[in-house]
């Protein structure tokens, strides 16, 4: 009998029915969004290579990292652009070089995720800014597998959970460069749908793209953006429905709260993320705003990034590891549920998946909370100045 990962540790990779010989395994979204397998089992044949591939069921290979650097482009556009330091975008573009083709995530019409190829630097354009929604990874295996196959050199940048599958399914090809882009959790595209939706109808317009992290704001404000060509129709930060619920880890997917690859060994030839920890282990000269954190974690990836040092086309400075972990808790573990999510998963079954009638009640809970502590503060700061005139 065949057993796939449940639910609670499902990532949504695929890899389980990409290998399956008799294409009886479906990715479907349960009645809440998730993206799971679903096995007909009239036409399986019991070979079991879902479960081998599976990297939840069969882990692979993790190491710890060697090495850590604070890093930027140094091209100012990239960095202003980009997620954090622009490194990302630095690396692909040092691929190309090496004759390399590029794996990132892009943004579709419908605003759902996907990871797409890109042959040119053009290309990477798409791949720039964080997508805080689930991606799917799992449609482009078969062209991955075809250029392996053509001797094709390939680099993929994708969430950790993304590169432990391409790493059991492609078994490490010395071909392919892996990138993991640190993660929180990821939400399903359902909710960012129905989000996308009630903004139409609220501002009574087209949206013709979204952005996570607004370069027009600046990407550390973290502003949520939709645009109606080239104008902005709403802008938003936690006060963003969406935006609430992902940056205060509500909206996840049950297997994020259970993550097998938030951990010290990681999957990756190098892991990328913001630098929150600069400066809490030893003294810096710069701020953590728009600085990537690199992790080195294996040979092939110490040797790729070495490559890049040696172009002039980037800033960096080695720092400890420990600081990058002191930093983001995620290199370490899985982001943990607060009542807020127990709350969300309650309504969000009770409500069939409307993500905005699970999510109401919970945002006006914080909103009215974050409104009478400012009503308090103001009335002290008021107090204050009252005495400061009494001479009191």
């Amino acid at each position: 009998m065949i057993k796939l990962a449940s639910r609670e540790f499902c990532t949504g990779c695929g890899a389980c029915a990409y290998k399956c010989p008799k294409s009886c395994i479906s990715m479907m979204e349960n009645v809440i969004g998730e993206v799971l397998p679903q096995i007909n089992t009239e036409e399986c044949i019991q070979c079991h290579l879902c479960e081998k591939v599976c990297p939840i069921l069969s882990a692979p290979t993790t190491a710890e990292p060697q090495e850590c650097y604070a890093a930027w482009s140094k091209d100012i556009t990239t960095r202003l652009t980009s997620a954090s330091g622009g490194i990302a975008y630095e690396l692909y573009k040092n691929a190309f070089d090496n004759g390399y083709y590029a794996v990132g995530a892009s943004i579709n019409e419908d605003f759902s995720v996907s990871l797409k190829i890109a042959d040119c630097e053009k290309g990477l354009e798409p791949f720039k800014n964080s997508k805080y929604v689930f991606s799917d990874g799992y449609s482009i295996y078969p062209e991955i597998e075809t250029m392996l196959k053509q001797q094709k050199k390939v680099i993929i940048a994708g969430l950790p959970c993304q590169i432990a599958a391409f790493k059991n399914i492609f078994h490490n090809n010395e071909n392919l460069i892996l990138i993991e882009i640190l993660c929180h959790g990821t939400s399903p595209y359902s909710y960012l749908k129905q989000h996308i939706e009630t903004i139409k109808l609220r501002t009574k317009s087209n949206i013709s793209q979204i952005s996570f992290r607004d370069p027009a704001n600046g990407t550390i404000a973290f502003v949520f953006s939709c645009y109606q060509g080239e104008r902005p129709i709403y802008q938003a930060k936690e006060e963003d429905s969406y935006m609430y619920s992902f940056h205060n880890a509500i909206s996840y997917r049950e297997s994020c709260y259970h993550c097998h690859f938030a951990k010290n060994e990681r999957v990756g030839d190098l892991v990328l993320c913001d630098f929150y920890g600069l400066g809490k282990e030893s003294k810096c000269s710069y701020r953590e705003e728009n600085v990537s954190c690199v992790l080195l974690v294996t040979p092939k990836g110490q040797s790729f990034f070495n490559d890049l040092k040696s172009n002039n086309r980037i800033f960096f400075e080695k720092r400890n590891v420990l600081e990058a972990k002191v930093g983001n808790p995620r290199l370490t573990c899985p982001s943990s549920k607060s009542k807020e999510r127990l709350l969300f998963e309650k309504n969000i079954n009770n409500s069939n998946g409307n993500f905005e009638k699970a999510i109401g009640p919970i945002l006006n809970a914080y909103t009215k909370k974050k409104n009478a502590s400012f009503k308090k503060k103001l009335l002290y700061i008021l107090i204050d100045r009252i005495r400061n005139i009494l001479g009191l």
